[in-house]
């Protein structure tokens, strides 16, 4: 298990150097996908592409702001608010314009596609656009908005995850590595570390930032969701096929298969 408070790291210019903002994973946490928040200003315009260095596939999710989104060269464009993701393959570029009205906050994942097997896949998926359809799972402690499943294309699946208040649920995956970025409510996880022990963490969120929980060595957790609902956007590695539910109980972990 990994934890990071964006709150207690530096501002860093990203691997897309037109953004800046905070890392949330590396590459040592695991290697193949990572995670940042930007911070975009308002009025600025921006491209979202894979990074300086390598060619990846690149997922956005608005936390907040507003702007609109076109592909390179294209035009028609499409409204960005709160909970609208942006899924690119990495010979893919949008350009990205945040409205006056205030700055955006995106949360974003690289993943690394150095032999580019992941090619033409542009998704611009809006909240309005999955709830209430067979993308809207009760995955049994809450709600699962899954912006992109199997069928997509893309290797990684991230979700829109609304978690009941006064809840406690017991979560293992073996079949996958999730990485889950809290923006509201006040959740605190409970896992074994390497020595065996029960440790415990805390979110710390605040309309600037959030808290990260990677699970990267498939740390069987303890999720407790304290006195109201908490809002985190999850990614799974591998992608979800769309329709996997946990089967949560007292005593054991519930997962997902491959």
């Amino acid at each position: 298990m990994r934890v990071s408070y964006a709150a207690d790291l530096p501002i860093i210019t990203l691997p897309n150097s037109a953004l800046t903002g905070v890392q949330l994973t590396n590459d040592k946490d695991y290697a193949k996908f990572t995670s940042y928040e930007a911070r975009i200003p308002a009025e600025t315009t921006v491209a979202l592409r894979s990074p300086d260095s390598e060619q990846s596939v690149h997922i956005y999710y608005c936390i907040s702001g507003k702007g609109k989104c076109v592909e390179a060269g294209g035009q028609n464009q499409r409204e960005i608010c709160p909970d609208t993701v942006m899924a690119l393959s990495s010979d893919v570029t949008y350009e990205l314009k945040v409205s006056a009205e205030g700055g955006m906050r995106l949360f974003l994942v690289y993943y690394p596609d150095a032999q580019v097997v992941y090619r033409s896949l542009a998704v611009v998926r809006s909240l309005s656009e999955v709830v209430g359809t067979d993308r809207d799972i009760d995955w049994g402690g809450g709600h699962s908005r899954r912006y992109l499943i199997k069928q997509d294309g893309f290797p990684l699946g991230i979700h829109n995850t609304w978690v009941y208040p006064k809840t406690c649920s017991r979560m293992c995956y073996m079949n996958h590595i999730e990485g889950a970025y809290y923006i509201a409510g006040k959740v605190t996880y409970e896992w074994q570390d390497t020595s065996g022990d029960w440790v415990h963490a805390t979110t710390k969120t605040d309309s600037a930032n959030g808290t990260n929980y990677l699970m990267n060595m498939h740390d069987c957790h303890v999720v407790k969701v304290h006195d109201e609902e908490a809002l985190c956007i999850c990614i799974f590695d591998p992608v979800l096929t769309g329709d996997e539910i946990h089967h949560l109980s007292e005593g054991g972990f519930s997962g997902y298969k491959s």
